[in-house]
């Protein structure tokens, strides 16, 4: 097996994230503020023009991108989440905005029309590369999504792609203290948070992760899926969001994936939470994010 054969497996199909995504997110200005910078800086660098985001969900970073001048398609693998995307596409006017239905592990049959040369860059936020499971095992299937990124690049193109700091709950079995409160998602409606670890041939492999949001005061409360839940004592309406399984990639063991496909001796640097700078001592990052370039030849590594 190499995908989901059965579509209701992926996540987030319910659609609920989808109609809490912007309460999730949070202030959608404080969110871009933690990266927006360092972002378009390494866009810059890389003479980028012309953007994929394979990962886009209601397309934030995607129309911030469109604001600074960039060509940009944006593709999901979740049809709500696109109809959000859509919504802002029209609200802002971005004409020229490609968006559509877009399966890593079969990104060539994405419904956006990908330029002959590749793209200048592909970005894939947000924690989301966690969320694929490794269908066949021995990491064939994330190695199989991160050569289809490969091949969408041109020679020169670059690949921004994150993850959560799992090595912290490698160690602890539990995610930073201030995992809640990270550059993506910073919100005080989140509750009842709970991270399953899960084995597999006695090595932890992956966590499940539940949550429930708050939505008291909101456009939501209405809902006919909302329930009365206890958080901190008092009554709330809220959401149940689904459970979401993220395969534990590693700082190291993500770096090897990305060098079988890209390459032993391809430009590669790791930005602790989006940034530019040393780890402050004390401090734990919540993401890292890894910027790898693709060299010149014919083919992937692996």
């Amino acid at each position: 097996m190499s995908n989901y054969t059965n579509p209701e497996d992926r996540p987030y199909f319910k659609g609920k994230e989808a109609r809490v995504w912007h309460l999730y997110v949070g202030d959608e200005g404080s969110r871009l503020a933690n990266y927006k910078e360092t972002l378009l800086e390494i866009l810059q660098q890389h003479e980028v023009k012309c953007v994929y985001d394979v990962a886009c969900a209601t397309g934030i970073d995607s129309a911030m991108l469109l604001e600074n001048g960039y060509d940009v398609a944006s593709t999901d693998a979740n049809a709500l989440f696109l109809e959000k995307a859509r919504e802002r596409r029209q609200e802002n006017g971005f004409k020229d905005w490609q968006i559509g239905f877009g399966d890593w592990l079969d990104l060539k049959s994405a419904c956006v029309e990908h330029p002959v040369d590749g793209y200048d860059a592909l970005l894939c936020t947000g924690n989301s590369f966690t969320t694929l499971p490794d269908f066949e095992g021995q990491n064939k299937t994330h190695l199989k999504a991160l050569r289809n990124f490969w091949d969408l690049l041109k020679e020169g193109g670059v690949l921004i792609i994150d993850h959560r700091n799992y090595d912290y709950f490698l160690v602890h079995k539990t995610l930073p203290p201030s995992s809640h409160s990270s550059i993506y998602y910073n919100n005080d409606r989140i509750f009842n948070v709970r991270n399953e670890p899960v084995e597999k041939d006695g090595k932890l492999t992956s966590l499940i992760f539940k949550s429930d949001i708050d939505v008291s005061g909101t456009e939501l409360v209405n809902e006919d899926d909302v329930k009365i839940r206890e958080r901190d004592g008092r009554l709330v309406p809220s959401f149940h969001l689904d459970e979401v399984l993220c395969y534990l990639h590693s700082k190291e063991g993500f770096t090897r994936l990305l060098r079988r496909v890209f390459g032993e001796t391809a430009e590669h640097k790791i930005l602790p939470d989006f940034k530019n700078e040393e780890i402050v001592e004390g401090t734990v990052p919540n993401y890292w994010v890894h910027v790898i370039v693709k060299q010149a030849r014919s083919t992937p590594h692996a």
